[in-house]
């Protein structure tokens, strides 16, 4: 204008950030506890069926329980694809998961069935149906490591595994099978029964399975040795799962790199002791 100044134009207006809502990390399914589905109950509810009718029906027909296994391996691999579908379409294999049940549904039955008379036959049928049905529930929260129940499921689908290897180590001493076929099935299904309790290395699956191998190897060499000591039945099948202990237990902390010689010490001692605990319940007419 004239004669005076020019106008002053307002401050533009400051802009006040925004800030940001904290961040809220979306917890992934890996991380909720693993329910019971409603496959995990079918299943369980084939393997008590497939228990109940080999221990109630006489004669035990020995090829229901191969058609079991069959059906139970079918069977969980379809669980587990359900109940993780990411990982099992990514590549990862359900095999490692499927040797334990399909040993527990050849060996618990049986053992079962042999040592159940009269009225105990059903309640403990139906026990090793129930048994089975924690060892699925088992299967499926192990798939993830990183899975909130992850350590619980381990523990019980590592004592399952031992407890279906005494089974299975026992009855070939209660059907007093050959040495060599008895060393054949004690080294098979320790192999099988090892790559369930090494799978969770941090190592390549055939890695898995030739350390598997191995302790399928020296459980087989330990069950020809004590088929020379004066141990028979169940007293055998328990010094020889001592055997598999000890072998697993270095094994796994060698493939998790926990291995060291204090701990190798330790495993040792406890099979020592573990060994000569049987050796003298069975010198002392205890079994």
């Amino acid at each position: 204008m004239a004669g005076g100044t020019e106008p002053v134009e307002p401050p533009a207006p400051v802009e006040t950030p925004i800030e940001a809502e904290p961040y809220v990390p979306v917890v992934p399914s890996i991380h909720r506890p693993v329910p019971v589905s409603a496959h995990m109950a079918v299943i369980t509810g084939l393997a008590t069926f497939v228990t109940l009718a080999f221990v109630l029906v006489e004669p035990s027909p020995r090829w229901w329980l191969l058609l079991g296994a069959a059906a139970v391996i079918f069977g969980m691999d379809g669980v587990l694809r359900a109940a993780w579908r990411h990982p099992f379409e990514a590549g990862q294999e359900t095999a490692p998961f499927l040797f334990l049940p399909a040993l527990y549904i050849l060996a618990v039955p049986v053992l079962i069935e042999h040592n159940a008379r009269g009225e105990w036959a059903l309640p403990l049928a139906l026990v090793g149906g129930l048994g089975f049905g924690v060892l699925t529930w088992g299967e499926v929260a192990s798939v993830r490591v990183s899975a909130v129940e992850y350590p619980r499921a381990r523990l019980v689908t590592t004592s399952v595994a031992y407890f279906t290897a005494f089974a299975f180590f026992s009855l070939t001493y209660v059907f007093q099978v050959g040495l060599f076929p008895a060393m054949v099935a004690v080294g098979l299904a320790s192999t099988m029964l090892s790559v369930e309790l090494l799978r969770e290395g941090e190592i390549d699956p055939l890695e898995t399975l030739g350390f598997a191998l191995v302790s399928g190897l020296v459980v087989a060499e330990g069950r020809w040795v004590i088929h020379y000591l004066p141990l028979d039945r169940y007293m055998a099948g328990l010094a020889l799962l001592v055997v598999f202990y000890f072998t697993t237990g270095v094994v796994h902390s060698y493939i998790t790199r926990q291995f060291t010689p204090r701990l190798a010490i330790e495993y040792g001692g406890i099979s020592a002791a573990a060994l000569a605990l049987v050796v003298l319940a069975r010198a002392g007419g205890l079994a």
